[in-house]
């Protein structure tokens, strides 16, 4: 199907959707290959999640990384290599992966193959929206940890993040409420224990959010039980929501298979159920989120990729 009038084209033998760990990878090794690529990221900057960890990095064999900012400064040296090939704030507004192609930046991209490495965001919550009440609400605790230290905090949460994050609060001097729907944590044993022995954390076990209320500042949460209906309210001036995080696989779900949480389901070679499509990374269904995985799965798409198109019709 043509593109229409007045919207440019071009082709490529790959395109890769997302510039993370995953999809540099893929790029990276694609280009080694001779392979033409083009990488998509829809942020200024790639990297993915990389950019985003607060804490050093020693579960990669290239290296250790002190904190956030040698591992971005190396990726970005290997990614000079691609040169234009990479391509940042490009996001992918469209995509039609039977035809093989996508839109960005108000191009239609054509393709021999196209791989998805989209990977994953945070799970939002309706009724929590990031940055309400002049930045009370909050999905990163972070930088925020100050702002929040010696108040009352609502954690929504019951995973090793929500935990570590009640337990950070909770040194800092706030009185922590840690709500999880489950009726038991997530989290690893051990920081379960540090939790539950810490007396400034109260577990409230089997509820979920219902509405944060507020005028400026946000002044309580409203809970509500599933299992009943039950409702109550907890005063807090801060409220910290980590309940995990979701493939980015809405614009695609629909085109291919995916498994219950909306990730893409591959074959041992990465190839999905539309043939000359490929996946890697966080986005896959069951994945280990882990730098070096998605690093490997990238390389592995690569050549998943360059035997399909050895194999293709001219």
């Amino acid at each position: 199907m043509s593109a229409g009038p007045g919207v440019p084209e071009e082709h490529h033998e790959v395109v890769i959707i997302g510039g993370g760990m995953a999809g540099l990878s893929c790029a990276l090794e694609c280009f080694d290959i001779q392979l033409d690529v083009i990488v998509l990221e829809m942020q200024g900057v790639v990297g993915g999640q990389v950019t985003e960890i607060p804490f050093h990095v020693r579960n990669v064999a290239a290296g250790v990384y002190d904190d956030e900012h040698p591992l971005p400064l190396a990726l970005d040296r290997s990614v000079a290599i691609l040169g234009d090939r990479a391509r940042r704030s490009w996001p992918v507004d469209r995509a039609d992966l039977a035809e093989r192609w996508v839109q960005s930046a108000g191009r239609r991209l054509t393709a021999g193959t196209i791989v998805i490495t989209t990977g994953v965001g945070l799970r939002r919550l309706p009724a929590a929206a990031d940055g309400a009440f002049g930045g009370d609400v909050t999905y990163e605790l972070g930088s925020d940890l100050d702002r929040f230290a010696g108040r009352p905090v609502v954690v929504i949460g019951g995973g090793d993040n929500a935990t570590l994050d009640a337990l950070a609060l909770a040194r800092a001097g706030s009185s922590v409420t840690l709500v999880h729907r489950s009726d038991h944590l997530g989290s690893r044993p051990d920081i379960a224990g540090q939790l539950r022995d810490d007396p400034h954390i109260t577990e409230l076990a089997g509820w979920d959010l219902d509405e944060v209320r507020g005028g400026d500042r946000l002044q309580e949460v409203v809970l509500v039980r599933p299992a009943t209906g039950e409702r109550r309210s907890v005063k807090a001036s801060g409220l910290v929501v980590k309940v995990g995080k979701a493939p980015r696989t809405d614009l695609f779900r629909d085109q291919l298979e995916v498994d219950r949480s909306g990730a893409v389901v591959v074959d041992g070679a990465l190839a999905t159920s539309r043939p000359g499509v490929f996946a890697a990374g966080d986005v896959v269904a069951g994945a280990y989120w882990r730098i070096a995985t998605a690093i490997g799965q990238g390389s592995l798409a690569a050549r998943s990729v360059l035997r399909y198109l050895a194999s293709a019709p001219r």
